[in-house]
């Protein structure tokens, strides 16, 4: 299984309309996308603008060619890149359980 954590500070202004949009994009992949296996939202408690994704797929290329090249992923990357403040990822591989 390869997971992708994502690490967001979002604009102060641009919270609640990021949280709408993060959640229908995660809902949209969970729905459309047969190797996304989680969508995971969290938001840092008592930091608003903090958000971490914790996003499972059935493998690389699910992640890498199929989600980041939906039409869904394309909105929600062009609504809400000027919300932004900071982005980071990381990749895994997970082990267990299987």
């Amino acid at each position: 299984m390869f997971v992708v954590i994502v690490d967001i500070t979002v604009k102060k202004e641009f919270v609640e309309r990021f949280r709408d949009a993060i959640v229908m994009q995660g809902k949209t992949s969970l729905e459309l996308e047969p190797g996304c296996l989680g969508f995971d939202i969290l938001q840092g408690p008592g930091e608003p603008c903090s958000f971490t994704l914790c996003e499972s797929y059935a493998d690389e290329a699910a992640f890498k060619v199929e989600h980041r090249k939906t039409p869904h992923f394309a909105r929600y990357a062009e609504t809400t890149t000027t919300w932004v403040e900071n982005k980071s990822a990381r990749t895994f591989t997970r082990i267990w359980p299987e």
